[in-house]
Protein backbone atom coordinates (compact mmCIF):
# COMPACT_ATOMS: atom_id res chain seq x y z
CA UNK A 1 0.00 0.00 0.00
CA UNK A 2 1.59 3.39 -0.64
CA UNK A 3 0.89 6.98 1.45
CA UNK A 4 -0.64 9.28 -0.69
CA UNK A 5 1.51 12.07 -0.91
CA UNK A 6 0.10 15.70 -1.84
CA UNK A 7 1.59 19.44 -1.44
CA UNK A 8 0.19 21.19 2.38
CA UNK A 9 -3.02 23.13 2.01
CA UNK A 10 -3.82 25.85 4.39
CA UNK A 11 -7.76 25.34 4.69
CA UNK A 12 -10.58 23.54 3.69
CA UNK A 13 -13.51 25.16 2.20
CA UNK A 14 -16.97 24.75 4.68
CA UNK A 15 -18.87 21.53 3.80
CA UNK A 16 -22.26 21.21 2.63
CA UNK A 17 -23.78 18.94 4.85
CA UNK A 18 -26.83 17.15 5.31
CA UNK A 19 -28.72 16.29 8.59
CA UNK A 20 -28.19 12.85 10.23
CA UNK A 21 -25.31 11.86 7.99
CA UNK A 22 -23.68 8.64 8.09
CA UNK A 23 -21.16 8.58 11.23
CA UNK A 24 -17.34 8.62 10.16
CA UNK A 25 -14.22 9.40 12.32
CA UNK A 26 -14.43 13.83 11.50
CA UNK A 27 -10.41 14.39 12.22
CA UNK A 28 -9.67 17.81 13.82
CA UNK A 29 -6.12 19.41 13.45
CA UNK A 30 -6.85 21.87 16.38
CA UNK A 31 -3.92 24.64 17.08
CA UNK A 32 -3.92 27.58 19.57
CA UNK A 33 -3.37 31.12 18.91
CA UNK A 34 -0.08 31.20 19.27
CA UNK A 35 1.18 28.00 17.43
CA UNK A 36 0.98 28.05 13.34
CA UNK A 37 -0.68 24.93 11.36
CA UNK A 38 2.68 23.11 10.90
CA UNK A 39 4.26 22.30 7.38
CA UNK A 40 3.49 18.85 6.06
CA UNK A 41 0.76 18.24 8.32
CA UNK A 42 -1.47 16.61 5.38
CA UNK A 43 1.37 14.43 4.29
CA UNK A 44 1.48 12.62 7.51
CA UNK A 45 -1.94 12.93 8.29
CA UNK A 46 -1.99 10.84 5.35
CA UNK A 47 0.06 8.69 6.97
CA UNK A 48 -1.38 8.16 9.82
CA UNK A 49 -5.22 7.78 8.43
CA UNK A 50 -3.73 5.31 6.22
CA UNK A 51 -2.39 3.49 8.45
CA UNK A 52 -5.01 3.08 10.80
CA UNK A 53 -7.42 2.21 8.51
CA UNK A 54 -5.40 -0.30 7.10
CA UNK A 55 -5.12 -1.64 11.38
CA UNK A 56 -8.46 -2.18 11.59
CA UNK A 57 -8.88 -3.40 8.11
CA UNK A 58 -6.47 -6.08 8.61
CA UNK A 59 -7.72 -7.02 12.68
CA UNK A 60 -11.16 -7.12 11.39
CA UNK A 61 -10.70 -9.56 8.65
CA UNK A 62 -8.34 -11.96 10.53
CA UNK A 63 -11.74 -12.52 12.80
CA UNK A 64 -13.93 -13.34 9.66
CA UNK A 65 -15.57 -9.93 9.32
CA UNK A 66 -15.97 -8.91 6.21
CA UNK A 67 -18.72 -6.46 5.46
CA UNK A 68 -17.24 -3.11 6.68
CA UNK A 69 -16.59 0.28 5.04
CA UNK A 70 -13.89 2.87 6.35
CA UNK A 71 -14.67 4.89 8.90
CA UNK A 72 -12.44 7.83 7.48
CA UNK A 73 -13.42 10.46 5.40
CA UNK A 74 -11.35 11.63 2.35
CA UNK A 75 -11.52 14.51 -0.41
CA UNK A 76 -11.93 13.81 -4.08
CA UNK A 77 -8.09 13.32 -4.40
CA UNK A 78 -8.05 10.78 -2.30
CA UNK A 79 -6.31 12.66 0.79
CA UNK A 80 -7.70 12.21 4.47
CA UNK A 81 -10.11 15.35 5.34
CA UNK A 82 -9.28 17.73 7.53
CA UNK A 83 -11.03 20.04 9.63
CA UNK A 84 -8.56 22.82 10.52
CA UNK A 85 -9.49 24.43 13.86
CA UNK A 86 -7.64 27.47 15.39
CA UNK A 87 -7.93 27.80 19.49
CA UNK A 88 -9.76 30.71 20.89
CA UNK A 89 -6.84 30.68 23.28
CA UNK A 90 -2.57 30.16 23.66
CA UNK A 91 -1.19 27.14 24.12
CA UNK A 92 -0.61 27.57 27.82
CA UNK A 93 -3.94 27.53 28.49
CA UNK A 94 -5.00 23.78 26.70
CA UNK A 95 -3.93 21.51 29.61
CA UNK A 96 -6.28 18.81 29.11
CA UNK A 97 -8.94 16.85 27.54
CA UNK A 98 -11.32 19.75 27.66
CA UNK A 99 -9.84 20.85 24.73
CA UNK A 100 -12.52 18.63 23.11
CA UNK A 101 -15.23 20.81 23.32
CA UNK A 102 -13.91 24.04 22.13
CA UNK A 103 -12.45 21.92 18.94
CA UNK A 104 -16.14 20.03 18.12
CA UNK A 105 -17.64 23.11 18.54
CA UNK A 106 -16.01 25.42 16.56
CA UNK A 107 -15.37 22.85 14.02
CA UNK A 108 -19.27 22.32 13.70
CA UNK A 109 -20.04 25.94 13.36
CA UNK A 110 -17.23 26.49 10.85
CA UNK A 111 -18.04 23.63 8.56
CA UNK A 112 -21.39 23.88 9.04
CA UNK A 113 -21.54 20.12 11.05
CA UNK A 114 -24.13 20.97 13.51
CA UNK A 115 -26.89 18.63 12.46
CA UNK A 116 -25.01 16.10 11.02
CA UNK A 117 -25.91 13.63 13.46
CA UNK A 118 -23.60 11.71 16.03
CA UNK A 119 -19.56 11.64 14.75
CA UNK A 120 -16.44 10.51 16.00
CA UNK A 121 -14.10 13.15 16.63
CA UNK A 122 -9.84 12.55 16.43
CA UNK A 123 -8.77 15.68 17.64
CA UNK A 124 -5.10 16.20 16.84
CA UNK A 125 -3.52 19.25 19.42
CA UNK A 126 -0.44 20.78 17.99
CA UNK A 127 1.03 23.09 20.35
CA UNK A 128 4.77 23.25 18.41
CA UNK A 129 7.60 20.97 17.14
CA UNK A 130 9.09 18.80 19.27
CA UNK A 131 10.23 18.49 21.95
CA UNK A 132 6.84 20.36 22.29
CA UNK A 133 3.72 18.06 23.21
CA UNK A 134 0.38 18.02 24.50
CA UNK A 135 0.35 15.55 26.87
CA UNK A 136 -3.40 14.51 27.61
CA UNK A 137 -4.55 11.34 25.42
CA UNK A 138 -8.11 10.65 26.27
CA UNK A 139 -11.20 9.08 24.45
CA UNK A 140 -14.62 8.33 24.45
CA UNK A 141 -18.25 7.60 23.86
CA UNK A 142 -20.92 10.11 24.52
CA UNK A 143 -24.52 9.39 23.52
CA UNK A 144 -25.17 13.35 23.18
CA UNK A 145 -22.19 14.48 20.85
CA UNK A 146 -20.81 11.14 19.47
CA UNK A 147 -17.09 9.38 19.76
CA UNK A 148 -14.24 11.46 20.88
CA UNK A 149 -10.53 11.66 21.45
CA UNK A 150 -7.90 13.76 21.90
CA UNK A 151 -3.99 13.30 21.32
CA UNK A 152 -0.89 15.17 20.41
CA UNK A 153 0.05 15.67 17.25
CA UNK A 154 3.68 15.02 16.33
CA UNK A 155 5.58 17.00 13.16
CA UNK A 156 8.72 15.26 13.39
CA UNK A 157 10.82 14.36 10.26
CA UNK A 158 9.98 10.75 8.98
CA UNK A 159 7.37 8.36 7.00
CA UNK A 160 5.20 6.07 8.83
CA UNK A 161 5.37 2.94 6.16
CA UNK A 162 1.84 0.74 6.61
CA UNK A 163 4.18 -2.06 6.96
CA UNK A 164 5.73 -1.21 10.13
CA UNK A 165 4.83 -2.44 13.50
CA UNK A 166 3.56 -0.08 15.82
CA UNK A 167 6.33 -0.59 18.10
CA UNK A 168 8.93 0.31 15.52
CA UNK A 169 10.93 3.25 16.02
CA UNK A 170 9.36 6.26 14.17
CA UNK A 171 5.23 5.22 15.02
CA UNK A 172 6.72 4.84 19.03
CA UNK A 173 8.01 7.78 18.56
CA UNK A 174 4.81 9.68 17.30
CA UNK A 175 3.29 7.96 19.86
CA UNK A 176 0.97 6.95 17.31
CA UNK A 177 0.05 3.22 19.19
CA UNK A 178 -1.63 5.96 21.64
CA UNK A 179 -3.59 7.80 19.19
CA UNK A 180 -5.58 4.55 17.58
CA UNK A 181 -5.67 3.17 20.88
CA UNK A 182 -7.85 6.36 22.03
CA UNK A 183 -9.77 6.16 18.56
CA UNK A 184 -10.57 2.91 20.24
CA UNK A 185 -12.26 4.50 22.71
CA UNK A 186 -13.75 6.78 20.45
CA UNK A 187 -15.50 3.65 19.07
CA UNK A 188 -16.31 2.79 22.27
CA UNK A 189 -13.64 -0.22 23.10
CA UNK A 190 -12.96 -0.87 26.77
CA UNK A 191 -9.22 -1.73 27.87
CA UNK A 192 -8.72 -4.95 26.21
CA UNK A 193 -5.37 -7.13 27.42
CA UNK A 194 -3.37 -9.29 25.00
CA UNK A 195 -3.93 -12.95 24.72
CA UNK A 196 -0.92 -15.46 24.38
CA UNK A 197 -2.83 -17.89 21.97
CA UNK A 198 -3.18 -15.37 19.59
CA UNK A 199 0.82 -15.39 18.92
CA UNK A 200 0.77 -11.67 18.00
CA UNK A 201 2.51 -9.22 20.55
CA UNK A 202 0.70 -6.41 22.30
CA UNK A 203 -3.25 -5.82 21.87
CA UNK A 204 -4.22 -2.32 20.36
CA UNK A 205 -6.57 -1.92 23.42
CA UNK A 206 -4.31 -3.10 25.97
CA UNK A 207 -0.96 -1.79 27.83
CA UNK A 208 1.55 0.76 26.60
CA UNK A 209 4.99 -0.24 24.57
CA UNK A 210 6.96 -0.16 27.98
CA UNK A 211 4.40 -1.92 30.36
CA UNK A 212 4.02 -4.68 28.04
CA UNK A 213 8.00 -5.25 27.65
CA UNK A 214 8.22 -4.90 31.18
CA UNK A 215 5.93 -7.42 32.09
CA UNK A 216 6.07 -9.65 28.87
CA UNK A 217 10.31 -9.33 29.67
CA UNK A 218 11.18 -9.03 25.76
CA UNK A 219 11.25 -6.10 23.32
CA UNK A 220 7.73 -7.02 21.12
CA UNK A 221 6.92 -4.33 18.47
CA UNK A 222 3.95 -6.15 17.10
CA UNK A 223 0.29 -4.73 18.08
CA UNK A 224 -2.65 -6.62 16.91
CA UNK A 225 -6.57 -5.88 17.45
CA UNK A 226 -8.30 -8.81 19.69
CA UNK A 227 -10.99 -10.86 18.50
CA UNK A 228 -13.01 -9.09 20.93
CA UNK A 229 -12.05 -5.45 19.58
CA UNK A 230 -12.84 -6.17 16.14
CA UNK A 231 -16.54 -7.82 17.16
CA UNK A 232 -17.24 -4.42 18.77
CA UNK A 233 -16.02 -2.62 15.98
CA UNK A 234 -17.60 -4.48 13.59
CA UNK A 235 -21.20 -3.28 15.05
CA UNK A 236 -20.25 -0.10 15.26
CA UNK A 237 -21.70 2.68 12.62
CA UNK A 238 -18.58 4.35 11.43
CA UNK A 239 -18.02 0.46 10.40
CA UNK A 240 -20.96 -0.32 8.87
CA UNK A 241 -21.58 3.21 7.23
CA UNK A 242 -24.40 3.52 9.59
CA UNK A 243 -26.23 6.84 11.12
CA UNK A 244 -25.50 6.11 14.60
CA UNK A 245 -28.69 6.07 16.14
CA UNK A 246 -27.60 5.60 19.89
CA UNK A 247 -28.87 7.35 22.32
CA UNK A 248 -29.89 7.56 25.87
CA UNK A 249 -32.13 4.86 25.69
CA UNK A 250 -30.18 1.26 25.34
CA UNK A 251 -31.79 -2.08 24.86
CA UNK A 252 -32.84 -4.07 28.02
CA UNK A 253 -31.73 -7.43 27.52
CA UNK A 254 -32.31 -10.51 30.23
CA UNK A 255 -30.55 -13.05 30.42
CA UNK A 256 -31.72 -16.64 31.32
CA UNK A 257 -29.92 -20.25 32.71
CA UNK A 258 -26.55 -18.38 33.08
CA UNK A 259 -24.17 -20.87 34.17
CA UNK A 260 -20.70 -20.97 34.78
CA UNK A 261 -18.79 -24.04 34.52
CA UNK A 262 -15.05 -24.76 34.48
CA UNK A 263 -14.22 -28.88 33.06
CA UNK A 264 -11.97 -30.80 35.06
CA UNK A 265 -8.28 -30.83 33.66
CA UNK A 266 -8.74 -27.99 31.56
CA UNK A 267 -7.69 -24.21 32.62
CA UNK A 268 -10.09 -22.82 31.41
CA UNK A 269 -13.80 -21.54 32.12
CA UNK A 270 -17.24 -21.93 29.87
CA UNK A 271 -20.06 -19.41 30.47
CA UNK A 272 -23.09 -20.34 28.72
CA UNK A 273 -27.07 -18.79 28.63
CA UNK A 274 -29.82 -17.53 27.13
CA UNK A 275 -30.35 -13.63 26.65
CA UNK A 276 -33.70 -12.04 25.46
CA UNK A 277 -34.23 -8.51 24.13
CA UNK A 278 -36.54 -6.45 21.82
CA UNK A 279 -33.75 -6.33 19.55
CA UNK A 280 -31.68 -9.28 19.68
CA UNK A 281 -28.17 -8.87 20.42
CA UNK A 282 -24.96 -10.04 18.21
CA UNK A 283 -22.34 -10.91 20.46
CA UNK A 284 -22.09 -12.06 23.99
CA UNK A 285 -18.71 -10.57 25.53
CA UNK A 286 -16.88 -12.01 28.90
CA UNK A 287 -14.22 -10.51 30.50
CA UNK A 288 -12.13 -11.80 33.26
CA UNK A 289 -10.76 -9.51 36.01
CA UNK A 290 -7.81 -11.79 37.59
CA UNK A 291 -6.39 -10.74 40.98
CA UNK A 292 -2.98 -11.21 39.87
CA UNK A 293 -3.19 -9.32 36.17
CA UNK A 294 -1.30 -6.86 36.17
CA UNK A 295 -3.60 -3.52 35.66
CA UNK A 296 -6.83 -2.90 33.68
CA UNK A 297 -4.82 -2.80 30.47
CA UNK A 298 -4.31 -6.46 30.86
CA UNK A 299 -7.91 -7.41 31.06
CA UNK A 300 -8.80 -9.97 28.62
CA UNK A 301 -12.24 -10.38 27.34
CA UNK A 302 -13.78 -12.85 24.95
CA UNK A 303 -16.30 -12.98 22.12
CA UNK A 304 -18.89 -15.38 21.39
CA UNK A 305 -21.74 -15.12 18.16
CA UNK A 306 -25.42 -15.56 19.67
CA UNK A 307 -27.46 -17.62 18.31
CA UNK A 308 -31.08 -17.01 16.66
CA UNK A 309 -32.88 -18.36 19.86
CA UNK A 310 -30.61 -16.40 22.25
CA UNK A 311 -27.94 -19.07 23.25
CA UNK A 312 -24.27 -18.40 23.67
CA UNK A 313 -21.43 -19.77 24.85
CA UNK A 314 -17.97 -17.67 25.37
CA UNK A 315 -15.01 -19.96 26.56
CA UNK A 316 -12.56 -18.05 28.72
CA UNK A 317 -9.39 -19.96 27.01
CA UNK A 318 -6.53 -18.02 29.38
CA UNK A 319 -7.58 -17.84 32.93
CA UNK A 320 -4.89 -16.73 35.65
CA UNK A 321 -4.24 -19.25 38.22
CA UNK A 322 -6.02 -17.12 40.90
CA UNK A 323 -9.18 -15.52 42.48
CA UNK A 324 -10.86 -13.25 40.22
CA UNK A 325 -14.77 -12.62 38.23
CA UNK A 326 -16.54 -12.64 35.36
CA UNK A 327 -18.43 -9.77 33.81
CA UNK A 328 -20.70 -11.15 30.97
CA UNK A 329 -22.26 -7.89 28.90
CA UNK A 330 -23.68 -8.35 25.15
CA UNK A 331 -23.10 -6.14 21.94
CA UNK A 332 -25.75 -5.22 19.99
CA UNK A 333 -26.37 -4.46 15.54
CA UNK A 334 -26.43 -0.73 16.11
CA UNK A 335 -23.51 -0.87 18.03
CA UNK A 336 -24.72 -0.07 21.33
CA UNK A 337 -22.66 -2.02 24.35
CA UNK A 338 -24.73 -3.26 27.92
CA UNK A 339 -25.25 -5.84 29.97
CA UNK A 340 -28.54 -4.16 32.03
CA UNK A 341 -29.99 -1.55 29.68
CA UNK A 342 -29.37 1.20 32.34
CA UNK A 343 -25.36 1.39 31.33
CA UNK A 344 -23.07 1.19 28.74
CA UNK A 345 -20.11 -1.04 28.36
CA UNK A 346 -18.27 -3.85 30.81
CA UNK A 347 -19.43 -1.48 33.93
CA UNK A 348 -22.81 -2.53 32.65
CA UNK A 349 -21.93 -6.58 32.65
CA UNK A 350 -23.82 -9.39 34.57
CA UNK A 351 -20.44 -9.95 37.37
CA UNK A 352 -19.81 -13.47 38.74
CA UNK A 353 -16.76 -13.94 41.39
CA UNK A 354 -14.54 -17.33 41.03
CA UNK A 355 -12.38 -19.41 43.16
CA UNK A 356 -8.80 -20.84 42.27
CA UNK A 357 -8.18 -23.16 44.45
CA UNK A 358 -5.70 -26.90 44.70
CA UNK A 359 -4.91 -25.80 40.84
CA UNK A 360 -8.61 -25.88 39.89
CA UNK A 361 -11.21 -23.11 39.10
CA UNK A 362 -14.60 -23.01 40.84
CA UNK A 363 -16.63 -20.67 39.06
Amino acid sequence: MKTVMMATLLSFPPLVAKAAESCQVRLILFTPTDVAVPDGYQQRINQIVTYTESFYQQGLKRWGHTKFVSPFRRTDAGDAEILLVKGQHPKAHYKDATVRHEAIATAQTQYQLEDVGLQVWWIMVYIGDPPARFRVFRGAFDPKSGGWSVCNYDSRQGEIDPRDELGDELPTALTLKAMIHELGHGFQLPHIGPQLKDESGNSLMGPTHASYRRVAGNREKRVYLTEAAAAMLSTHPAFRGAVDTRGRTLPRPTVDDLTYSAPRGQQQMIVRGRVRCEVAPKFALVADLSEVQPGEYWTKTYAGDIAADGTFEVTVTEPAPADGKLIVWFVFANGDHTGDGRQRGRRSGIEHKYRFVNGHFHP
